[in-house]
């Protein structure tokens, strides 16, 4: 029997990507959205009109109506949204995957591992402001330590692709195609991406395999912002004019103030593969390049 597989989201960038790869693995896939973004699937999954974040939405009684051998979410955003999660879907579904975040971690390290932020003995601050990465940390906390079903989160850095609708490299290939200044803070912190493709290929083998428990994604090795300037200028094939001034540069999205990376060696160590930044980063500039050329 086909495993039955919902996801919550789906309809763009990685989300997509990871339905596409189920529905080629042959799963049977129901997609649960709002029905603002059309879909590209037709009628190769069963589509739910559903806000995940509304309690009282007509969706969750067809949502509810059916046994999930896997649940993927990948709108989840807050402790109140994972609540309402596990408030609907207990007894229906055997286990969740759910997209977190490096956004989880904080501080200066040498690289984040799964251990430097540990949902089942966080603290949940009702009166803290709750950023991007507050939300995603107290989520994992209230399906760590509430959910009565096994539960899996995926800890994701920056996600690229030729398709990324964020188009944060294309910000800097645009930038260098054009002979435009590039500012970032500094020039030798350590960062790491992951490409969009991989990633999808990562949260289906974790959802084949159902393994259980937190795992960071991303390319298997960290690069100083200067190497990504090399890279940068190879693939446009013009010298980059970049400023590093030590100051925070809201404007552009690769600049942090010190190591931003993911270490991945647990996802390894369970059997999945992952490639290194130069394997896919370079090849992606260059594609990015045609596309700012060919516009």
């Amino acid at each position: 029997m086909k495993k039955n597989i919902l996801v919550l989201g789906g309809t763009k960038f990685f989300g997509k990507k990871t339905v596409n790869l189920l529905l080629e693995k042959g799963y049977q896939v129901t997609i649960a959205t709002r029905g603002n973004t059309p879909h590209a699937f037709g009628d190769k999954v069963d589509h739910i009109i559903l806000d995940a974040r509304d309690g009282f939405h007509e969706g969750w009684r067809e949502v509810t109506s059916h046994s999930w051998h896997a649940v993927f979410d990948n709108v989840c955003y807050t402790k109140e949204d994972a609540r309402l999660i596990i408030e609907k879907l207990q007894g229906n579904m055997e286990q969740l995957f759910f997209t977190s975040s490096m956004a989880v971690y904080q501080g200066d390290k040498d690289g984040y591992e799964e251990s430097d932020f540990d949902p089942f003995t966080y603290t949940i601050d009702p009166e803290k402001n709750v950023t991007y990465g507050e939300g995603k940390r107290q989520a994992e906390t209230v399906f760590y330590t509430e959910a009565p079903f096994p539960v899996t989160s995926f800890r994701l850095p920056i996600v690229l692709d030729t398709d990324d609708y964020t188009e944060r490299l294309l910000y800097y290939v645009e930038k260098g195609v054009n002979e435009e200044t590039i500012r970032f803070q500094y020039s030798d912190v350590l960062v790491n991406y992951v490409k969009g493709s991989e990633a999808a290929e990562a949260i289906v083998w974790l959802i084949e395999h159902e393994k259980e428990g937190i795992f960071n994604i991303s390319s298997r090795d960290a690069i100083p912002v200067q190497t990504f300037i090399q890279w940068l200028e190879e693939g446009v094939g013009k010298p980059i004019q970049v400023v590093y001034s030590g100051q925070p540069e809201p404007d552009s999205p690769f600049s942090v103030k010190h190591d931003q990376y993911l270490v991945s060696d647990k996802l390894i160590r369970e059997g999945f593969e992952l490639s290194t930044l130069e394997e896919w980063l370079k090849p992606l500039i260059r594609e990015l390049r045609a596309q700012v050329e060919n516009k």
